[in-house]
């Protein structure tokens, strides 16, 4: 018998990131388990009532793994590691270096935090084996099975580490994202907009209201400050697209999205979207801010720009660009500064990434989507290179190097 125990959260602070992908790499140890006729047991742990709700109303069906609160502070996680060996072990955890209480062999703690540290780990390891789902480098790691899809790079970070799985083949995919069917169309006319659940910074507003010309909620027109790039942009060609916008209610913008929408017909609201590869597959390209969006994105093939709003998608943002499969716009985030060399790989875009400044991210994306709605043949080998890149499976691939350890 395999145990492995997920320990992940979310809440109004964390994103739901963390418990989509440790559901996706739970559903992929199932699945292999019985494809390798084992026997796997997968649950997970929360901290609290809260972490719970969200992921059971993330559940394909009722119960489809159990779930364990710990009824503690996410933030302070050294604090709950008594409770914690006490569900996983039966018994509280006795300071010896090794537990006489596990007569088999020791479960998986697959941990996905950014409140997990070294003491953390060192604590739990003569109970368990631990798996550690990192992206932000910031500390030596001293775990049995350590997973960065966001680099290829072996980071001094990663000394203490046991085996390691490096780079977007082990990005945890949902199946929907295996392979899935994409054609690249002769005519651009769709375009997806993901900017996160809350789009903090208002991105798609405010993208919307530049491109039609739109009053925004002061009754101005977003003003751009570079006239060079304003003054290149087809205005027209912009506003005959459909934009489909991925969003929540939890988006601060939310009702003036939705009056846009009932303003213009080509706009198109969408939430709890559950085959986001279908509606990723319907678009010829797509705008997006970092995270795993881009790698499905990857998956399905469709020619994306990215933008940067957070420091934990700066890797990826900038291994993408890097690799020439997804340009950068910039950072969103008022006075900061992308990687101007890796934002500058994008050959289809490079006079575009002079000055990342959130007016030029706009202007960026604008000449994007106007340049790639007018080039085919561009977009078609974008999305071949893309696919060629990643293929979905990565869930697949830490599942098996969880059941063969």
């Amino acid at each position: 018998m395999t145990e492995i125990y997920f320990r992940a959260d979310a809440n109004s602070t964390i994103a739901t990131g963390h418990i989509m992908r440790c559901l996706t790499i739970a559903r992929a140890c199932t699945q292999t388990g019985r494809l390798q006729d084992k026997s796997v047991q997968v649950s997970f742990i929360v901290s609290d009532d809260e972490s719970r709700s969200l992921l059971e109303a993330r559940f394909e069906k009722p119960g489809e793994f159990s779930v364990f609160s710990l009824n503690s502070d996410y933030r302070r996680m050294e604090a709950e590691i008594p409770d914690l060996l006490s569900h996983i072990t039966g018994r509280k955890a006795d300071g010896q270096k090794h537990s006489p209480y596990l007569t088999c062999a020791k479960p998986w703690l697959f941990v996905d935090s950014y409140h997990a540290s070294p003491s953390y780990f060192h604590a739990l390891s003569a109970y368990c084996k631990i798996a550690y789902l990192d992206d932000l480098r910031s500390f030596d790691c001293p775990v049995d099975l350590l997973i960065n899809y966001d680099t290829d790079s072996d980071s001094p970070c990663y000394a203490a580490s046991g085996q390691k799985l490096l780079g977007a083949q082990y990005t945890p995919l949902r199946a929907q994202f295996q392979a899935p069917s994409y054609n690249v169309r002769p005519k651009a006319e769709h375009v997806l907009l993901s900017t996160g659940g809350t789009d903090s910074y208002g991105m798609a507003e405010y993208l919307l209201y530049w491109i039609y010309d739109a009053p925004n909620c002061s009754g101005n027109r977003p003003a751009l400050s570079d006239s060079l790039f304003t003054t290149q942009l087809d205005t027209d060609k912009l506003q005959a697209l459909q934009y489909h916008i991925v969003t929540s209610k939890a988006n601060t913008h939310y009702d003036r999205l939705l009056a846009l929408e009932e303003k213009i017909s080509h706009i198109h609201i969408y939430e709890n979207v559950s085959d986001m590869a279908s509606l990723m597959a319907s678009c010829d390209m797509a705008v997006s801010a970092g995270g795993t969006t881009l790698a499905e994105l990857c998956a399905v093939g469709v020619p994306t720009i990215s933008y940067l709003m957070a420091e934990n998608q700066r890797t990826a943002v900038e291994t993408y660009a890097a690799k020439e499969l997804i340009p950068c716009a910039g950072d969103i985030r008022p006075g900061q500064i992308i990687n101007q060399q890796n934002a500058a790989s994008a050959n289809t875009m490079t006079d575009c990434f002079r000055n990342p400044l959130p007016d030029s991210v706009i202007c960026n994306i604008l000449h994007f989507l106007t340049y790639m709605s007018e080039n085919a043949e561009i977009r078609q080998k974008s999305s071949h290179n893309m696919r060629a890149f990643l293929d979905g499976c990565g869930a697949e691939r830490i599942a098996k190097a969880l059941l063969s350890s």
